[in-house]
């Protein structure tokens, strides 16, 4: 998978977010990246599932090895600092 592929994943996710509102109950991070990727479980193609384990994986890498969705799910968090995160993994992935 190329970086740039997963960057405009990482990007879109993020773009998801903020148009649809985040809630790390309804709409999580790993939901909208597989939207993101044009992933659909069970069904999608096998470059779209590894779109979105790049893509997950280069978050995880950006919040210092931290798992998402506990990171998701600490109180307090806001869509802005998700959305950041987002954005933040996908210049990474491009710099890399």
């Amino acid at each position: 998978m190329t970086r740039s592929r997963v960057a405009a994943v990482l990007n879109g996710t993020a773009d998801l977010l903020e148009s649809e509102g985040w809630d790390p109950e309804r709409n999580s991070v790993m939901s909208a990246i597989d939207r993101a990727a044009g992933y659909v479980p069970g069904k999608g193609s096998t470059d779209a599932e590894q779109t979105t384990i790049d893509a997950w994986d280069a978050l995880v890498t950006h919040l210092g090895e931290q798992l998402v969705v506990p990171w998701e799910r600490t109180p307090g968090r806001t869509r802005l600092q998700v959305v950041s995160a987002l954005r933040g993994a996908a210049v990474k992935v491009l710099a890399s």
